[in-house]
């Protein structure tokens, strides 16, 4: 089957016209894929390059050959681009603009010479291909999306490359130009096929990011980049299920930031958005290293504390209030004091796997801690013996308390 290359051409701009106006969308709707835009650059530099070699006809125009091959050529060069920002990776710019001028050049020297000249196109749109491939391989993890793209790049280049072997057949006087011609069309094609595979699996690529991102923002706190009250609650119930299999005792912590409608209504609600994301901070920065923090709501937050008995959870506790002490917040210049107010529970057996228990009890706690004048914690325990707090506040029942950063005593 022969094909003439005016309309291998015209079918490769019509391909690139097709992509050029999906990722187009795509980055249009998706902004915060920044290959998206590299992808889209590809598709318009190969449309407009293969627009140029399409104007050639059957002849041969050096300029536009030049003009059109560079480029396609760096339209590969931003698909690898687009592979690299993907994953995170800055650069790729140097090398591509390299291979373009490179192959420009020796394209200039053996411009007499079409089949020399189809070896050129072949080899630079294979070195940056290839590039893209390894890009996508040698990871750690793969997705569907880029094994679909890896394995038709590599299509892309078996076609590249038998082109390029053809053609250096026919300079060597091996291969007719009747015998080149039988075959040529498939390599194309099998190129033009490999171009919208690939693409489609970019897209793949995209839409497993996307869901990724959403699947994150069902279970994450947009403000503080905390794990949201979904997220915490599931973790609490695997944590409740292993301590029930090892009998290791966990706690949680539960943290009210003290005041914080007074804040919101004295200095705006983008002064509370602030504290809460330093609150969170603080907190982070003080909890131990095993913990894991939570924003449920508002001004509540929740620590989970791993294998933690309720002595380790109040020391714990103790050192969330010293850590908002020192830690000074300000807004817009001026210090605003924050202090927190904590709930201190201890899981117990008979509490079961289900963690809205030991919640229950910590909520009671940080109620305790809230009666007694808020900026301390309080500890829940289960029997009812009156424990006295160091600083002359009695936390009576079931209940420890402690206040602005001093230990608590029990007797």
């Amino acid at each position: 089957m022969q094909l003439d290359f005016p309309t291998l051409y015209l079918v490769i701009l019509l391909n690139s016209l097709t992509l050029t106006v999906i990722w187009g969308a795509i980055a249009h709707v998706h902004r915060n894929i920044p290959a998206a835009r590299h992808w889209l650059g590809a598709c318009i530099l190969t449309t407009v390059g293969g627009g140029l070699l399409a104007l050639q006809g059957d002849g041969f125009n050096l300029a536009l050959a030049v003009l059109g091959n560079a480029l396609v050529i760096f339209g590969f060069g931003l698909v690898w681009i687009g592979v690299r920002s993907f994953y995170g990776t800055d650069g790729g710019w140097g090398v591509s603009a390299a291979v373009t001028l490179t192959s420009i050049a020796v394209l200039l020297v053996v411009r007499d010479s079409s089949e020399a000249r189809n070896v050129v196109y072949a080899t630079g749109q294979i070195v940056l291909v290839s590039l893209a491939t390894v890009h996508l391989l040698f990871r750690e993890e793969r997705s569907l999306g880029a094994w679909v793209a890896a394995l038709a790049m590599i299509v892309g280049m078996i076609g590249q490359g038998a082109e390029a072997v053809m053609n250096l057949m026919r300079i060597a006087g091996v291969l007719s130009d009747k015998g080149y011609y039988d075959y040529a069309a498939f390599c194309l094609l099998t190129i033009i096929f490999g171009a919208v595979v690939w693409n489609f699996g970019f897209v793949l690529m995209a839409i497993d990011r996307l869901r990724s991102e959403l699947a994150a923002l069902a279970v994450a706190d947009e403000l503080t980049g905390l794990p949201n009250r979904r997220r915490f609650m599931e973790m609490a119930a695997a944590e409740a299920l292993r301590a029930g299999r090892s009998r290791k005792h966990f706690s949680v912590l539960m943290l009210d930031l003290d005041d914080f409608k007074s804040i919101n209504d004295t200095y705006g609600h983008a002064a509370g958005d602030a504290a809460l994301r330093h609150f969170a901070g603080t907190a982070r920065a003080s909890l131990p290293m095993q913990a894991t923090l939570a924003r449920l709501g508002g001004d509540e937050f929740c620590a989970l504390l791993p294998e933690t008995e309720a002595r380790e959870a109040g020391s714990a506790a103790d050192q969330l209030v010293r850590g908002f002490h020192s830690a000074d917040f300000v807004w817009k210049g001026e210090k605003v004091a924050l202090t927190a107010s904590i709930g201190v529970a201890e899981w117990l057996p008979a509490y079961g796997d289900d963690p809205a228990m030991v919640l229950e009890k910590a909520d009671a706690a940080l109620y305790e801690t809230k009666r007694r004048g808020r900026n301390g914690y309080s500890i829940f325990r289960p029997k009812a013996v009156p424990k006295l707090a160091s600083n002359s506040n009695q936390a009576t029942g079931p209940l420890a308390a402690g206040k602005g950063g001093k230990r608590v005593n029990r007797r």
